[in-house]
């Protein structure tokens, strides 16, 4: 049977996203289907890789119910645990019996997946469950097959977010996927992500990501995170403000219409970012991917960043450069077609 694409969508919590999801599974689930939502909630923003701020104050009552409509529309929900630093040593020990306490909760309310960065919390969700199934996330940053095999021995994951440095690396790609393919696990690539530092003339891969992590783990209020001029997200916006689009390009971006090269190496399992994001915005990215199909502007894609702080519609921002997308097709050939180039063995573009 031909393997279909599947897509785990960051979740706003709106019941409305429910319905505009299994509706895109309708239309186009002979190419693909989303089959996964992923979120968590303010209360328990500790262990989550977003500030408590940016978290939506769902109740369990209301997380339960939203858990049993998705199930109905045959989509499942991953619960993010992916804080790069959800404690001290310590604080873990003492946290450990609610952890513990908390991991059985979402299994009784129908969470289906747990998503985790830091390796330090996997005994314990171990411990509480030997049947729950764990993803590694993008920010585990895997860099090695050897990894997965690792955790997979350890602690039965099924699941692996690549690290987004590796999306354009074709041959670890492919041995990834035939290794996860051989066993049991989903190669999943985070395909919306345009995260990079830079100037006029160049980008880099996000230099400041594991400390925007920490940050994010660490900051409760709006006013924490503007702290330090806005520390390293400002930054961040101020080295775009003047990017020609040939540097958007060295992002490791994966366009809609370029799923069908992952594909041909075994990759069918798509992350969409943008859990903050209003279902207007949600739905239209998820649209995008699912039908394989944008004709926008290449950034529209993302969630900007600037909206998070400005409380701007993301569907309302003006981008200040704008790539045609469709001006793109054949783009990814480079790398689908020569595997062992990488850029990370040089100054992308040079």
């Amino acid at each position: 049977m031909e393997k279909k694409n599947q897509f785990k969508v960051g979740c706003n919590f709106d019941f409305n996203l429910i319905a505009k999801c299994a509706e895109l599974n309708d239309k186009y689930g002979d190419r693909g289907i989303i089959n996964e939502f992923y979120g968590s909630d303010r209360a328990h923003a500790k262990l989550s890789a977003r500030p408590e701020f940016r978290l939506q104050d769902i109740s369990e009552i209301d997380l339960a119910e939203f858990i049993k409509i998705s199930k109905i529309e045959n989509i499942n929900f991953n619960y993010l645990m992916n804080s790069i630093i959800p404690g001290t040593k310590k604080e873990i020990e003492e946290m450990k019996p609610k952890l513990i306490d908390w991991v059985h909760k979402l299994e009784d309310i129908g969470v289906y997946r747990l998503t985790v960065a830091n390796p330090i919390i996997l005994p314990i969700i171990r411990e509480a469950s030997k049947t729950i199934k764990i993803e590694l996330s993008t920010i585990t940053h895997i860099d090695a097959i050897t990894q997965i095999k690792y955790y997979k021995d350890q602690y039965n994951i099924d699941k692996v977010c690549g690290n987004i440095i590796k999306n354009r690396s074709f041959k670890f790609l492919k041995n990834a996927a035939d290794f996860c393919n051989n066993n049991d696990i989903m190669y999943e690539i985070l395909a919306n992500e345009f995260c990079g530092n830079g100037g006029s003339n160049y980008l880099a891969p996000c230099v400041y990501r594991d400390s925007c992590y920490i940050c994010h783990g660490t900051n409760h209020t709006k006013e924490d995170a503007e702290l330090l001029n806005g520390y390293p997200m400002n930054m961040c916006m101020a080295s775009r403000d003047d990017m020609p689009p040939m540097n958007w390009l060295r992002t490791r971006f994966v366009r809609p219409e370029d799923i069908k090269e992952y594909n041909k190496i075994g990759i069918y399992n798509w992350k969409i970012s943008g859990r903050t994001g209003s279902t207007e915005y949600i739905t239209k990215v998820a649209k995008a991917y699912i039908s394989e199909n944008f004709d926008d502007n290449l950034l529209g894609l993302w969630k900007p960043l600037e909206t998070i702080y400005s409380g701007e519609s993301e569907n309302s921002f003006k981008h200040q450069v704008n790539i045609p997308n469709k001006k793109l097709n054949g783009f990814i050939n480079h790398w689908a077609k020569n595997p062992d180039f990488d850029c990370a063995n040089e100054v992308c573009g040079t």
